[in-house]
């Protein structure tokens, strides 16, 4: 990360100084997401060390992390709104990455369910309180490119737990990858507070910064906006369908194609997150050029790309045991091959409706917007996702052997058709309701 380039005017920072925010802030959610990824990709050894059930590892990697995070993120976001959020998301970026690191020493399932609870709780400081500084850093009709690059961040993160924690988990064990990925995160911390400046609520909309709104307020006004209920049911949807599949795929890997968590690890960064981060760019700057012609394109992007991902799904999780194709010197199962467009399409949704939640939002409620949506599809999709593909597996188990996994795969991902149709309802209203705000 290069040093902070300073900002000419406090209240009209550079586009330079803008990007570092952003570049920043895509350091920052990279180590959210990997911290809470990581286990996914360790979901198999550490099941077969406590001696855990399907339903248990989908407990611990949904439930522990998305029913704890959506709790703790409302409140948080409410704080934010009021406060420095730079601070704030320095802060929580400490102590989640303490907690990360602190996972590495569970002796039980119950105590790594308890590390991870906390991982949570202070990860719910995080999204919402960076997106509602980017919000103000850039125009809207740049914010879904923004959005987009954030939510790449993620996306790489992704990535980093995957390669990183398969390989320290191969070489040292799966304890070690934990403590590899918590340290760095509170040197990032200390990045965060030094060099982010903390920009006026309303900059990037050219209004003077708002008086703080009661909470009262703010729900009856979000409430009165269709486009926010629908989007928010849709992401819940989408993140139902997303979350419970991808916690789940490094073990589908494990046990239907006999993969090692390094193979994995390689295999999923270069078919998976490269792929969703392409995938993410594009959606953004489409919904930013068409629409400025038409503002119902930021609903109808996430709408149609989420039905194009539905048969690479498909396709991946039927797709026969054996035949393998060599991609940069990796044996990988031809059944990777269709995660590559899936990839592409299955991430689209996130960085415009989380932008369109932000413009439809007033500056001074936007981190409590932006953590309504994030609760939300956290709560139903990471708490429930994998918690329903667990207990799929484990009710199939007994007839259908290891391919009971399968099946609790293909169940959960139609939960994307219901999310289209409520981006589609969303998209009727958004126009309306994004004339009533500044940008």
């Amino acid at each position: 990360m290069p040093a902070a380039p300073a900002p000419s005017s406090p209240s009209l920072p550079t586009p330079r100084y803008a990007n570092y925010v952003l570049g920043v802030m895509f350091v920052v959610t990279l180590f959210n997401v990997a911290d809470r990824y990581i286990l996914s990709l360790l979901l198999q050894p550490i099941k077969e060390e406590f001696g855990a059930t399907d339903a248990e590892m989908g407990l611990l990697t949904g439930l522990a992390f998305g029913l704890f995070h959506g709790l703790a993120s409302l409140p948080i976001a409410y704080y934010a709104d009021r406060t420095v959020r730079r601070t704030l998301v320095a802060a929580s970026l400490f102590l989640w990455s303490a907690l990360t690191a602190l996972s590495g020493l569970a002796q039980s399932y119950w105590q790594l369910f308890a590390a991870r609870a906390g991982v949570a709780i202070a990860e719910g400081g995080g999204a919402a309180p960076g997106q509602s500084i980017l919000a103000d850093y850039f125009p809207m009709e740049r914010r879904a490119t923004a959005m987009a690059f954030f939510g790449i961040g993620g996306i790489s993160g992704m990535g980093v737990g995957m390669v990183l924690g398969g390989w320290v988990n191969d070489a040292y064990g799966w304890r070690a990858a934990f403590f590899v990925l918590g340290v760095p995160g509170m040197l990032l911390a200390l990045l965060t507070r030094l060099t982010v400046r903390e920009p006026p609520r309303g900059q990037a909309d050219g209004v003077p910064p708002p008086p703080v709104a009661p909470l009262g307020e703010v729900l009856r006004f979000l409430m009165s906006r269709r486009s926010f209920v629908w989007m928010v049911i849709a992401s819940s949807f989408h993140a139902f369908a997303s979350m419970g599949a991808g916690q789940f795929s490094p073990a589908f890997l494990i046990r239907t194609h006999g993969m090692s968590t390094t193979e994995i690890g390689l295999a999923l960064f270069l078919v998976g997150p490269v792929m969703s981060a392409g995938g993410q760019i594009l959606a953004g700057r489409a919904a930013d050029v068409w629409g400025r012609h038409d503002r119902r394109w930021y609903m109808w992007v996430p709408a149609y790309s989420s039905l194009l991902a539905m048969p690479f799904a498909v396709l991946f999780v039927l797709w026969p045991a054996g035949p393998t194709v060599n991609l940069l010197g990796l044996a990988m199962p031809v059944a990777m091959l269709w995660m590559i467009p899936g990839s592409l399409f299955n991430g689209m949704w996130a960085g415009t409706t989380i932008a369109s939640v932000l413009s439809v939002a007033r500056p001074e409620m936007r981190a409590l917007a932006a953590a309504i949506l994030l609760a939300t599809y956290n709560g139903i999709g990471m708490a429930l996702g994998p918690l329903a593909v667990g207990l799929i597996s484990d009710a199939l188990q007994p007839t259908l052997g290891s391919d009971a996994l399968r099946w609790g795969l293909l169940l959960v991902g139609v939960a994307h058709i219901a999310g289209t149709g409520f981006n589609l309802l969303a998209a009727r209203t958004l126009r309306e309701d994004l004339g009533g705000t500044a940008g």
